[in-house]
């Protein structure tokens, strides 16, 4: 029969007791802070991110990133970077994921989405070791909208350049003949009006006749038109 413990030994192990409890205290409120700082940087980002692990495997995405692809979280995870990256090779995706550390890289690439749409998109990710486990984290901001408007700014750019460098043609000095009033290019060549402002500019010509010509070439028709002029 095993001797009863004495109160020494109760009040040891009571205390031991208590010190693992106050341990799994703090490490439930650790566990706890972790959460809290996950789903207030991933979750609860603006931002779509996911986190890849160092065979740019998903380890994590939040709900933004899910549906900026088109995918339900539980699709995301079985994914590779490659499988959505529209420009990268995977080699290239696999090189970038081994060399990228805590400084992080920040560059434009596309994604294509699960319907096949391609989007633009400025990736910024850092790579980082948790538990033991290199992980890079990436925000994914779809910049299709502006990367449209810088287009459309650059094409109105070049549409107001051309309509300038027109404008500047036909103010300058032009070299017209006395007698035939056809005008001659830069080449030396000389050719009618019409055709010079038809190649230099996006103005129509129409042709008609001015009321001194009408007098002048139709008397009868001016006649019948102005029956009251002199």
């Amino acid at each position: 029969m095993s001797e009863m413990p004495t109160f020494e030994e109760l009040e040891r192990r009571v205390r031991e007791l208590e010190d693992l409890e106050r341990q799994l205290r703090h490490t439930d409120a650790l566990l706890e802070d972790e959460l809290s700082w996950r789903r207030l940087l991933i979750e609860e980002s603006r931002d779509p991110i996911v986190v890849l692990d160092q065979d740019a495997a998903v380890f994590d995405a939040n709900t933004r990133f899910a549906d900026m692809l088109g995918y339900s979280r539980d699709e995301v995870a079985k994914l590779h970077a490659w499988d959505w990256d529209a420009v990268l090779s995977e080699a290239q995706i696999r090189d970038l994921a081994t060399r990228v550390d805590a400084t992080g890289q920040q560059f434009e690439t596309q994604h294509r989405r699960k319907d096949g749409a391609v989007i633009d998109v400025e990736l910024s990710n850092n790579g980082a070791t948790y538990r033991g486990q290199k992980l890079i984290f990436c925000i994914c901001r779809d910049v299709s909208d502006r990367k449209r408007a810088e287009q459309e700014r650059d094409e109105l750019i070049r549409s107001l350049r051309d309509s300038l460098a027109e404008i500047r043609t036909l103010r300058g000095i032009l070299p017209l003949c006395s007698y035939c009033k056809k005008i001659r290019d830069d080449e030396g060549y000389w050719e009618q009006v019409e055709t010079y402002i038809r190649k230099h500019s996006e103005a129509a010509i129409s042709h008609g006749i001015c009321p001194e010509c009408l007098k002048t070439h139709f008397p009868d028709v001016y006649t019948s038109l102005h029956p009251d002029a002199p």
